[in-house]
């Protein structure tokens, strides 16, 4: 792994799991930086070196534009001070201070993908340059999936029931999830479908993008946090979810599908499978992350948006963040006509 500075990875680790946050994790920023940190130096700043409560995992690149951004940008989906929540105030006190460093050479700050619930940036008076939905399932405590169930429209009650029933009354079908031995055919299976599904017109399937989670699958593997799931159709993947489960909380991070299979609703099959397993197992959430896909508002009752906020330092800056922040207005609007 290579050396971030900043706390030991067990004490930062420590923290996101109090920020309820995977992405904020030492081994996410680490894993990141072996396939993204070409360029960049890495500014991990902490309040207390002895005793951490908050760290800001930030590093600086470029040279005509030189950017500040979260260590770990990009691949993640949800960014932000590794702290407690209570401890928010003094990740404002501590950006103000790392913004107030003349050290800290940048032409612009650029915080991504922050939660939006939280307002710990505002006395910073950032930009926001966009926001993304990011839908979320919140399982009452005690909850069974039958009572949720009861909940839920009769249409959706019946796709519940029949859509599955009809997968194994026509074929065989088994759900498994990726162990040591079935992990690198198991990933090899997820890109596979993910490509037939998006005609590979994907982040996810970019080459250092798919390297990245391939390398993160490995690492959260070992520390027991993923959960990549295979539904098996007649002895062959048919459709793939990869998923990791941090504390209380479940991240869906990718899908695949096999597009042969479209009305078997294969992917609708194993996501019934994944939320009922959440609720079997004491999830608190079910994070569907970024993107408003309809698959995901099926089963999602809230949304946890995400902003992504610029803080100019410079001429450049500042206007670099007028260009972005009118790039995303007009792409909204043409969304918006298009509805």
């Amino acid at each position: 792994m290579p050396d971030l500075a900043g706390p030991e990875p067990d004490v930062w680790d420590a923290l996101a799991l109090r920020a309820r946050n995977l992405f904020s994790t030492h081994a996410w920023a680490a894993t990141w930086w072996e396939s993204y940190g070409d360029g960049a130096r890495p500014q991990v700043v902490v309040d207390d070196p002895a005793r951490p409560r908050v760290v800001l995992p930030l590093c600086t690149r470029g040279r005509v534009l030189r950017q500040t951004r979260w260590i770990g940008h990009g691949p993640a989906d949800l960014l932000g001070p590794v702290c407690d929540p209570a401890d928010e105030p003094l990740a404002a006190d501590l950006l103000a201070r790392t913004l107030a460093d003349r050290g800290l050479r940048s032409d612009v700050v650029l915080l991504e993908d922050c939660a939006d619930r939280a307002s710990w940036w505002a006395e910073a008076a950032p930009r926001t340059v966009r926001t993304e939905t990011s839908p979320v399932l919140r399982l009452p405590a005690g909850a069974t999936w039958e009572q949720w169930l009861a909940g839920k429209s009769r249409n959706f009650r019946s796709q519940v029931s029949r859509k599955p029933n009809g997968l194994r009354r026509d074929h065989e079908v088994d759900v498994r999830l990726a162990t040591g031995e079935t992990l690198e055919a198991d990933l090899a299976a997820l890109f596979e479908l993910h490509a037939a599904r998006w005609d590979r017109d994907s982040v996810l399937l970019d080459p250092r993008q798919r390297r990245f989670t391939e390398a993160f699958a490995r690492v959260a593997l070992d520390r027991g946090w993923l959960r990549l799931w295979t539904l098996d159709v007649d002895g062959r993947p048919a459709a793939s979810a990869l998923t990791y489960r941090f504390g209380d909380d479940v991240y869906l991070y990718q899908l695949g599908r096999d597009p042969g299979l479209e009305r078997a609703s294969v992917g609708f099959v194993l996501l019934v499978h994944l939320v009922r397993d959440a609720f079997a197992t004491g999830a608190v959430e079910f994070r569907f992350l970024r993107g408003d896909e309809d698959y995901k508002s099926r089963f999602a009752d809230g949304d946890d948006p995400v902003r992504t906020l610029a803080l100019p330092r410079t001429l450049r800056g500042r206007a670099a963040t007028a260009v972005a922040v009118r790039r995303r207005q007009r792409a909204a609007a043409a969304a918006s006509a298009g509805e």
